[in-house]
This record gives C-alpha cells, sequence and structure tokens, in this order.
C-alpha cells in the first residue's frame, strides 16, 4: 500500500505525479504523464463559474461551427476542381483528336461535327 500522506518528494514517475496530484491538487506545467494534461483540462474547466463554463461552451461551439464550415469550402473546392480537371481532360482530347483527323486529311467541317469543336478552333489547332 502506498502512502499517500507521506508522499513529499518530487514526482518522478507517472504514479508519483498522479499521487501528488490526488495529495495536493497540483500538476506540473510540463508533465507527460498519460492522462493528467486532460485531468488539468477538467479542473480548469469545473473550477469556472456558470457563467464562465456557458461563454466557454459557447466558445467551442463556435470553433467548431468555423471548422465544419471551412471543412464544407475544402470538400466544394475539391469537387469542383475535380470537375474543371475532368472538363479540360476532355476539352484537350477533343483537341487531340482534331489534330489527328486534321493530320489523316479530313476536312476541317467534318472533323467539327465530330468534335463539338468549331472551324476557328480547329484551323488554330
Amino acid at each position: 500500500m502506498i502512502r499517500v500522506n507521506e508522499f513529499d518528494k518530487v514526482a518522478t514517475t507517472p504514479l508519483d505525479e498522479w499521487i501528488k496530484y490526488l495529495k495536493d491538487g497540483t500538476i506540473r506545467p510540463d508533465t507527460t504523464t498519460p492522462g493528467l494534461r486532460e485531468a488539468r483540462e477538467k479542473l480548469k474547466y469545473y473550477s469556472m463559474s456558470s457563467q464562465e463554463r456557458h461563454a466557454y461552451d459557447e466558445h467551442l461551439n463556435v470553433i467548431m461551427i468555423q471548422n465544419d464550415v471551412l471543412d464544407t469550402a475544402k470538400w466544394e473546392g475539391r469537387i469542383e476542381g475535380l470537375a474543371e480537371g475532368k472538363a479540360e481532360g476532355k476539352a484537350e482530347a477533343l483537341r487531340q483528336t482534331a489534330v489527328n483527323m486534321k493530320r489523316m486529311g479530313i476536312e476541317t467541317t467534318d472533323i467539327a461535327k465530330c468534335t463539338g469543336l468549331s472551324v476557328e478552333e480547329i484551323k488554330a489547332l
């Protein structure tokens, strides 16, 4: 059995740090002991007044909403970028097809009908 009352030395192990916390309620700022940082945050939270806790909770809600908005914007941006990339790829494929058809000696008007490109676009290739 560990005697907590006689525990006055400097905490050196995670168990020592937990015992120190349980004995006097203090946690070293540089602690790496699992769970103690979370315990410190909970201790801060529950030592707030109800108004402070409410303000803190509202602040966290605002941050979560902002993060959701940013995540949604990133997702929409990716979708838009993919759509633009596909459209550019299709347009490039049509231009390449038109170039190949020109090399084969096919009439510009026929190439325009097949690819959907304008005669001016085909002549520029």
